[in-house]
């Protein structure tokens, strides 16, 4: 796995806002952690797509067709509009002199595709880590960390509290941001309080929005 970083972060978001900042306008949940990130983000869409939502899902990796990372509704992404998109994306990177890897591309096209075909909502799983990810550039409306463990170590940190730090990247000023309940929260708070996100753990939002 390449080692995200704050120049290729920089290069994510100047060709994202050459697309025109696609997903700012649409609510987006960013779901972050160690473990059950993609079980979570299939679960929120679903939840979604089940409300009446016009849902789209980036996830990563794919198990047996590329296609599976952008989905609309549970529905891939076609080889059609893969076609149409992708050179889009390409051409901006020629002509503005901005390198991008295979992931970063990816989740362009996801964006891209998600604002032209009007979704109501966007759930964004995490590639690796959370600050330096390209998935980090979008305006979210809920953060999500559901678990924090010794994961990409040679990237991230050493210990669990070095990687939580590298996931708490994703919080956003006034955003609500949601941890799991394996994770170091003190960490998490000092990241959410000087940030000025506001966190909830799995409790706690129980509590606020009468879920229990």
């Amino acid at each position: 796995v390449k080692a995200p970083s704050e120049e290729a972060l920089v290069n994510t978001r100047r060709l994202y806002e050459l697309l025109g900042k696609p997903l700012d306008s649409i609510p987006t949940v960013h779901v972050g952690g160690t473990n059950g990130k993609g079980t979570t983000s299939f679960k929120i869409s679903q939840c979604a797509h089940l409300s009446g939502l016009k849902v789209g899902l980036f996830v990563s990796p794919h198990i047996a067709c590329f296609r599976e990372r952008v989905q609309v509704g549970h529905e891939l992404i076609s080889e059609a509009n893969m076609l149409e998109y992708l050179p889009q994306i390409l051409r901006l990177c020629v002509e503005h002199t901005v390198p991008a890897t295979m992931f970063e591309v990816t989740f362009l096209l996801a964006a891209m595709y998600f604002g032209r075909v009007g979704c109501d909502i966007v759930v964004l799983e995490v590639g690796v880590g959370g600050e330096l990810d390209a998935t980090n550039v979008v305006s979210t409306a809920l953060s999500i960390i559901c678990s924090v463990a010794l994961d990409h170590t040679r990237i991230l940190g050493a210990t669990v509290e070095e990687i939580a730090t590298k996931k708490g990247g994703i919080f956003k000023k006034d955003v609500p941001a949601l941890v799991g309940p394996n994770c170091p929260i003190e960490v998490l708070e000092n990241i959410a309080s000087s940030k000025g996100a506001i966190l909830y753990t799995t409790r706690s939002a129980a509590e606020k929005f009468s879920l229990e």
